[in-house]
């Protein structure tokens, strides 16, 4: 098994020998090499071998930036009160 960086659609497949995997748009997968469709997507550049075998989320799965705790502007009428 070898892991691929996914370019493409949101998708699924299901490889011969009941390899199933879920392709997720700049996710990484693991897939059979040797497999002939691995093989085509590779050609067609849907599929980019990773240099490194460290896993990362894509982009869209990674938590959102935490919002600072910033005190909220005084309302005018409250400032006019003081």
């Amino acid at each position: 098994m070898s892991r691929y960086v996914y370019s493409g659609p949101l998708s699924a497949v299901a490889l011969e020998g009941g390899r199933e995997a879920v392709l997720i748009p700049g996710g990484e997968v693991e897939l059979p090499a040797e497999n002939a469709w691995v093989r085509e997507m590779i050609a067609q550049k849907r599929l980019t071998p990773v240099v490194n075998a460290v896993a990362r989320p894509p982009e869209e799965l990674k938590p959102a930036p935490r919002a600072e705790n910033k005190p909220k502007p005084e309302a005018p009428a409250e400032k006019e009160k003081k």
